[in-house]
């Protein structure tokens, strides 16, 4: 990890020198790859760089006194290799604090199989775990839930996405809602973008249901986890989202 830093900022440096700062700027794979050759830095996964800076740690403050604030995948631009960009858009969702949350419940090793019990992880996989066998989705979502996939790989305007979860949910009137469900462990952050990606991949494959909703499962340090709704929505041309819900489950170990 601290390899990235220093290849992320050189990236920027070589960038803004082409594009200047007042706007966002795009970058590719192969500038990722000539700023670790010539700073002599070998990194076993190139796309993990961007990555990084998309979900789990802040751009170098060399980098946000310019005031860009994340990395995300520019979809507007042609080419099967993502196009990433250094963006001015505020990308990372936090959790809201304790006054900012609709609900709280508490949920147990006793809601869960006694095989899972005895295994289950604290990490987002953990989480997800407990939201299949206990039921979670149902309560929040107010539909009869079923977990369709696990690691949904789709395609978006021509470049891979992976959707961590996707459930069906039917309602009163036997309607069919894709579920669309990112996680985010202890270490990382829901990012705006990322749930964009996510929604319009599903929206546009004609194997699932037309009306989707966006969820997520988010960790954080204390095993805790929440649940969020997000409505993903076009404004002046433009995906935009916004936190609709979030509801929190304090694990209950006993």
């Amino acid at each position: 990890m601290a390899k990235y830093e220093p290849v992320i900022k050189r990236v920027f440096e070589k960038k803004a020198e082409e594009f200047g700062t007042e706007e966002e700027i795009p970058f590719r794979r192969s500038d990722i790859e000539d700023a670790m050759e010539e700073l002599d830095i070998s990194v076993g996964n190139v796309p993990d760089i961007p990555y990084a800076y998309r979900s789990r740690r802040p751009l170098p403050k060399d980098i946000a006194e310019y005031g860009y604030t994340a990395v995300i995948i520019d979809d507007t631009r042609e080419g099967s290799d993502p196009t990433y960009m250094f963006t001015k858009q505020e990308q990372l969702i936090p959790v809201p604090d304790d006054d900012e949350i609709d609900a709280t419940f508490t949920t147990s090793a006793g809601d869960l199989p006694a095989p899972v019990q005895k295994y289950i992880g604290k990490d987002e996989q953990g989480a997800l775990t407990q939201v299949r066998y206990a039921g979670l989705l149902d309560d929040f979502t107010g539909l009869e839930t079923y977990h369709l996939q696990s690691h949904l790989r789709m395609r978006v305007k021509g470049r891979e996405a992976e959707l961590d979860d996707l459930y069906v949910g039917v309602d009163e009137e036997e309607n069919h809602h894709a579920l669309a469900v990112e996680a985010k462990g202890a270490g990382e952050t829901l990012n705006r973008n990322q749930l964009i990606r996510n929604t319009r991949g599903i929206e546009h494959k004609s194997d699932y249901p037309n009306s989707v909703e966006t969820l997520a499962v988010k960790l954080d340090e204390n095993s805790h986890f929440y649940l969020f709704e997000f409505e993903v929505y076009q404004e002046d041309g433009d995906d935009k989202v916004s936190t609709e819900r979030v509801w929190k489950y304090e694990f209950d170990a006993k």
